[in-house]
């Protein structure tokens, strides 16, 4: 085991450290709409938080790479307080990082990589048509964290409340069309994750494993 010395290392390098360890990471495809209109934009700093008010949280860089301009989704979020986590799967691969480019306000990515929108139901955000799971959130808090000034180091970490939830049915599993509780499975859904720059990751096939978790108390009960 080697100890990496943190110290004297620049923003970028010790956030590299964690992207390339803090892996896989799942990629909230999120679309908003303000000023300059829709924007598309991945990021993989984005977890769910509690069920009840059903909770995720995103984190949002403060500024922009090339310059110090906020990025467009945190002005929309601002302007609207409302955006759409859009399930990032192996269809949508092509294009993370073609959406994921610094383009000028008001640049459309669906439109530039053939995505189509549709209306969301309950916010105005729209949702992409691509992706078979729409989480439509609304935001509870936002806090700031790091430097501001640099991209590395300032962001601000979004909590929102997931105010509807759609998904394509072929997600569901057996039983979930009908009357009762829909449940995902897991197995279907395609996910693709974030590794280190510029790897992903599809769990699909041999990369999805299951592992039954049995509780303690039956543990020691079956060998009592």
């Amino acid at each position: 085991m080697k100890t990496i010395d943190l110290g004297g290392r620049s923003p970028a390098q010790l956030q590299g450290l964690l992207s390339q360890l803090v892996v896989p990471r799942p990629i909230a495809m999120i679309t908003t709409i303000g000023p300059a209109g829709l924007n598309v934009a991945p990021f993989s700093y984005f977890m769910p938080v509690c069920g009840q008010p059903p909770t995720i949280a995103v984190t949002v860089g403060t500024v922009r790479e090339a310059t110090p301009e906020p990025k467009d989704t945190w002005v929309n979020l601002e302007a609207t307080g409302e955006f759409v986590v859009n399930l990032t799967t192996t269809a949508m691969a092509d294009h993370i990082e073609t959406v994921g480019r610094e383009y000028p306000a008001g640049v459309d990515e669906a439109a530039l990589v053939g995505w189509t929108t549709r209306p969301s139901e309950v916010i105005a955000a729209p949702s992409l048509a691509e992706s078979p799971a729409h989480l439509e959130c609304r935001v509870l808090e936002t806090i700031d964290r790091g430097d501001p000034a640099s991209c590395f180091s300032g962001v601000h970490i979004v909590l929102a409340e997931v105010v509807n939830i759609r998904v394509s049915e072929d997600l569901l599993a057996s039983g979930g069309t009908g009357g009762g509780e829909a449940r995902i499975d897991p197995t279907r859904v395609e996910a693709i994750g974030r590794m280190g720059f510029p790897y992903f990751v599809a769990a699909t096939g041999d990369a999805v494993f299951e592992q039954v978790r049995v509780p303690y108390a039956d543990l020691v009960e079956s060998t009592g």
